[in-house]
């Protein structure tokens, strides 16, 4: 699974994910990122859907809203579109990330950074 790389100065993590073979493979699963409450969420192929856990071992059992960043409205999606960059923000234990169908996820980043 995806590796966080903290930047040098400690205020952003990058974790990248594995590629998505089938419906529901997880593509994206954090360690630790209760530090971090800004979430960005970016493929450049494939659908998504975002579980959160404030344990680190419970996770939701529904599909975390999402803001679709390029969108013209505001309203909150519950599965990525490839190409888009989606935002959530809350501070969570973990994050795990979901392909969502049949067409494979690639290239999968999640940002978290702190954001006042």
């Amino acid at each position: 699974m995806g590796i966080g790389t903290v930047d040098a100065n400690g205020s952003r993590q990058f974790t990248t994910g594995i590629a998505g073979v089938n419906d529901n493979d997880i593509v994206i699963q954090t360690e630790d990122v209760s530090i971090f409450n800004t979430h960005m969420l970016f493929s450049t192929a494939g659908a998504m859907d975002v579980e959160v856990s404030f344990d680190g071992t419970n996770y939701s059992s529904a599909a975390l809203s999402l803001a679709d960043l390029g969108a013209a409205s505001t309203n909150p999606v519950l599965v990525t579109v490839a190409g888009r960059v989606y935002g959530f923000r809350g501070t969570y234990r973990k994050v795990r990330v979901r392909q969502n169908g049949a067409t494979a996820v690639a290239n999968a980043i999640l940002t978290s950074s702190y954001s006042k």
